[in-house]
């Protein structure tokens, strides 16, 4: 292979790498495009970060405008977390459906009969709750309901009796679910909240407690946390996992084209090396042409097909067309069988890994490593002066004059 020639394959490669750069900036332009456009859509349609506070519990203060707060004696919570993901765009939202039933104890352990003022905060000022129910032992509040304020009652508690508080509702969130202790108190007393998902992808939000308990129920998870006399501010909460979203993901395979190409490259120009076979700038241009066209398919069959699916016919149409090139072009001497293995594991394989957090990395080095070695055998004994050594010239050839005929003949 000649200087030349490596330059032409060069420009070729940097050609390349502008295309991907451009198809790759687009794409992510289209995804934080929508996402910044349609995240508001979907709370909107859908709903916010769920929190909800425990019910506020408190005695007026004869004489004054300032409250006693009251710890409920009893803290039982069950919620239950289905997801049910939403797509717009590019973008796969977490969306779920909260199922939330709360079963409070107070009681006056006063000497007098008590009015406690019980006040219920929804999780959501513009939420929407489905089979909503506030019951004082077990009769359904007749107070107005107010989203944004929340529900309150009077509860009269003679001495040494206790009132049983019950909230059950179901309602929508997305992202993330929490459950605050009340900031009044600082203090819950025989908490007991359980959570059951239906996934099993478990994480929790920044700053709240991690389960005493955690098993496996169905396809999810059941989680339990369980204190006698607990002090703390942290918030009880579960993140839902995300979706895997077709917009980042393409981005990122199309910004890291030009390393599978850059492979692909050097595993033509062995064969080339190894094989004598004649291979022009040309046919590596066609070859950058063909892997462009998987990133070009994927980024937009994303919008319209399953991530996967659109993976799939993307990457069988650029290994056709890249390998049916070379062995129509090259000839039947040339292994195309063993370039289409090379595209397979430098594209394919090299770009599937970003589906999996935190592997890619591992998989570039681990295909690197091993390329290497590949081709360290291969060339081996390659006399690598007369691969880079200059054509010969071709000798010159002396054309003698032709002798110019004698003037007695031409007479």
């Amino acid at each position: 292979m000649s200087i030349r020639r490596m330059i032409a394959v060069g420009l070729i490669f940097a050609l390349g790498c502008a295309g991907w750069w451009t198809l790759g900036t687009a794409t992510a332009f289209r995804s934080s495009t929508f996402s910044a456009r349609l995240g508001s859509h979907v709370e909107a349609l859908w709903g916010v970060p769920l929190r909800q506070d425990a019910p506020s519990v408190g005695v007026q203060i004869p004489g004054s405008e300032q409250m006693r707060w009251v710890m409920p004696a009893q803290n039982e919570v069950k919620v239950r977390l289905d997801t049910d993901y939403r797509k717009k765009g590019l973008i796969w939202y977490p969306t779920y459906v909260c199922s939330f039933a709360g079963r409070y104890t107070i009681s006056n352990e006063e000497s007098v009969t008590q009015k406690v003022r019980v006040q219920f905060r929804f999780p959501a000022a513009e939420g929407t709750y489905d089979n909503f129910l506030f019951a004082i032992d077990g009769k359904p509040a007749t107070a107005a309901v107010d989203t944004k304020e929340g529900v309150a009652e009077i509860l009269e508690i003679e001495p040494g009796q206790q009132k049983e508080l019950t909230v059950t509702y179901k309602t929508r969130g997305i992202r993330e679910w929490r459950y605050r202790l009340d900031p009044n108190v600082g203090r819950v007393q025989n908490l007991a909240v359980t959570v059951e998902t239906s996934f099993s992808d478990v994480d929790y939000p920044e700053g709240c407690l991690s389960p005493m308990t955690r098993q496996a129920a169905g396809t999810g998870m059941r989680l339990q946390w369980a204190a006698t006399d607990l002090i703390t501010r942290e918030d009880v909460g579960i993140v839902i996992p995300e979706k895997l979203n077709p917009g980042p993901v393409t981005t990122r395979i199309t910004f890291f084209a030009p390393v599978c190409l850059l492979f692909f490259f050097v595993l033509v120009a062995t064969i080339n090396i190894r094989y004598g076979i004649p291979i022009h700038p040309m046919h590596y241009l066609f070859v950058a042409a063909g892997f462009f066209a998987f990133h070009l398919l994927l980024s937009y069959m994303v919008g319209l097909f399953d991530l996967h699916v659109s993976f799939a016919v993307s990457a069988a149409v650029s290994v056709g067309l890249v390998t049916s090139y070379l062995a129509a072009a090259l000839g039947r001497q040339f292994p195309w069988k063993v370039a289409a293995a090379g595209q397979v594991i430098f594209l394919v394989l090299f770009s599937y890994s970003f589906f999996f957090t935190g592997i890619t990395g591992l998989t570039v080095a681990i295909g690197s490593v091993l390329t290497l070695a590949v081709l360290m055998r291969v060339t081996a004994r390659t006399d690598w002066s007369a691969v880079f050594a200059r054509p010969a010239s071709a000798p010159k050839v002396v054309v003698p004059p032709i002798p110019s005929a004698p003037a007695d003949a031409e007479a």
